[in-house]
């Protein structure tokens, strides 16, 4: 082979790497690229949470000076920040039944005429029920009577915290009772008629009644 011919191959060579680039990098055959990097998940944000007002519709812990009557009879005198400092209630007056707010430096007293027996469970003696209030009395300082037939859970006075010179104590104006198959209850009170839900008199040591001064 001579000079001029090795010289010829060595063109056409030249020539087909340098069409065969062209079309490497072409639209056509699409021009190589890296592989993107996966997109990392991101982070949900926190729901923003409005700050909470710090007066809003909060019981303000402002102690009271309560005297309590219980069921024996007994007085307890002392302070203590149980209790709404307003409640809202729904009493009957003539028949009608009136929705109505009272603040607590207008109370003068609750007193609880009667308590509900909610049965709880039965046990091998016999049934457990609670003794709730259920019919309260609310006087005013100006002399107002309220009826009221819901009890005093909502104005949270089932447990009463008290402090006095004697210490610190907590009184209930409810109780748990037992009651046996033949009618009489653990708590000593007087048997009462079949299906009968409501009682008037009450354990020695629970409260009936709350005076503010």
């Amino acid at each position: 082979m001579d000079k001029g011919q090795n010289m010829e191959n060595f063109i056409r060579l030249r020539l087909f790497l340098w069409v065969g680039t062209l079309g490497f990098f072409s639209p056509v055959l699409g021009e190589p690229r890296l592989p993107k990097e996966p997109n990392l998940p991101s982070i949900p944000l926190e729901e923003s949470k409005e700050p909470r007002n710090a007066r809003g519709d909060k019981d303000s812990s402002e102690s009271k000076v309560l005297n309590l009557t219980l069921c024996d009879g007994r007085t307890v005198r002392g302070e203590s920040s149980s209790g709404s400092q307003s409640m809202a209630f729904e009493h009957s007056k003539d028949g009608i039944l009136y929705k109505k707010k009272l603040n607590v430096n207008e109370l003068d007293s609750v007193r609880i005429d009667s308590w509900e027996l909610k049965q709880k469970r039965e046990e091998k003696k016999g049934i457990t029920f609670e003794v709730v209030p259920k019919k309260i009395r609310i006087r005013t300082r100006n002399g107002e009577v309220f009826y009221k037939e819901t009890g005093v859970s909502d104005l949270k006075l089932l447990n009463i915290e008290i402090k006095n010179n004697n210490g610190e104590t907590t009184l209930f104006t409810f109780w748990v009772d037992l009651k046996y198959p033949d009618g009489k209850w653990y708590s000593g009170l007087p048997t009462l008629k079949p299906n009968q839900e409501f009682r008037e008199d009450c354990l020695k040591d629970v409260v009936k009644m709350i005076e503010w001064e």
